[in-house]
C-alpha cells in the first residue's frame, strides 16, 4: 500500500483553495468561500491564514481575498522560464505583424485558461487584457478552441458538467449551440468568437496540440469591431500559420 505523505492533504486544500481565488472572476469574501467550496468554517479559517502568512493572497479593504504578492512574483517567475511562451514568442510578434492586431498566448488553468503572453497591438485601440488574466472556456476565443481539440468524451462531460453563465449579452449560454459552434471550428480548424467574452471585441482562436495530438493552449487574434476586415483570411491564414509553427516544435 502506498504510504501517503505526511501533510499531502493540507497542502492539496490550501492550493485548491488558493486556485479557486484566482479563478474566480471576482474577489470572494468569507462568505462566498464557505457556500463555494467544501470546507467547515474551522478549516477555511485555517487555510486562509496560512495562504495569507505567506503573501499568497491578500485581503481587500472590503474583507475579500485576492492574489498576493509573493504569488504575483512566483508566476513572474514561472512565465519567464515557460519553454511552451519562449518558444513562441517569434511566431506570436509575427502573427501580431501579420494582422495588426493583439495577440494572445493561454494555457490550462484550474477550469478555464489563462493569458500567459501578449503581444500588444500597434494601434491606439486595442483590446484591454493582461498577462495573468483569466478566461473562461465557452465564452472566449482561445476557450472554445480549446475545448474543440479536446475528446469527444471529454467535451461532453464538460458541456454537461460546465455553468455556462453570460460574460457579455452575446456570450453562448447553451450546450447543444456550444457544441454546433466547437464542431465547426473542428471542421475549418479555428474559432470566431464576436463579443462573447467581452463587447466590441471579435477573436479568431485555434489551438495548440503537442505530438499526441492533446491540447497544451490556443492562441488568439483579438479584433476591435470597428477595425475588423471582411475578409477573415487576413486573421486566419497568418493564425494557422502560427500555429503550425509553434506545433512543429511540439512534435
Amino acid at each position: 500500500m502506498t504510504k501517503q505523505v505526511q501533510g499531502t492533504q493540507s497542502f492539496s486544500r490550501s492550493i485548491g483553495l488558493l486556485q479557486h481565488i484566482c479563478d474566480r472572476p471576482n474577489p470572494p469574501t468569507l462568505q462566498d468561500l464557505l457556500s463555494e467550496c467544501a470546507f467547515t468554517r474551522p478549516t477555511l479559517y485555517r487555510l486562509l491564514q496560512g495562504l495569507e502568512a505567506e503573501g499568497l493572497i491578500t485581503q481587500t479593504a472590503l474583507r475579500q481575498y485576492k492574489p498576493g504578492p509573493r504569488l504575483i512574483n512566483l508566476a513572474r517567475t514561472a512565465l519567464a522560464k515557460s519553454d511552451l511562451r519562449e518558444m513562441s514568442r517569434d511566431a506570436l510578434e509575427t502573427l501580431r505583424d501579420a494582422t495588426g492586431e493583439t495577440v494572445h498566448l493561454a494555457v490550462p488553468s484550474g477550469e478555464g485558461l489563462v493569458y500567459i503572453d501578449k503581444i500588444e497591438s500597434l494601434e491606439t485601440v486595442r483590446m484591454s487584457s493582461t498577462i495573468g488574466t483569466f478566461v473562461p472556456l465557452h465564452s472566449s476565443g482561445v476557450g472554445k478552441a480549446y475545448l474543440s481539440a479536446l475528446p469527444n468524451a471529454e467535451l461532453t462531460k464538460w458541456l454537461e458538467t460546465s455553468d455556462l453563465r453570460a460574460i457579455t449579452r452575446f456570450t453562448t449560454t447553451d450546450p447543444d449551440a456550444l457544441r454546433k459552434h466547437i464542431t465547426q471550428c473542428r471542421a475549418q480548424g479555428y474559432i470566431f468568437d464576436n463579443q462573447e467574452n467581452e463587447e466590441g471585441i471579435a477573436c479568431f482562436g485555434a489551438a495548440l496540440l503537442d505530438g499526441h495530438s492533446h491540447p497544451v493552449g490556443a492562441i488568439s487574434v483579438s479584433v476591435p469591431l470597428f477595425r475588423l476586415k471582411a475578409d477573415k483570411a487576413a486573421y486566419v491564414t497568418p493564425l494557422l500559420e502560427c500555429i503550425d509553427r509553434i506545433s512543429q516544435n511540439l512534435r
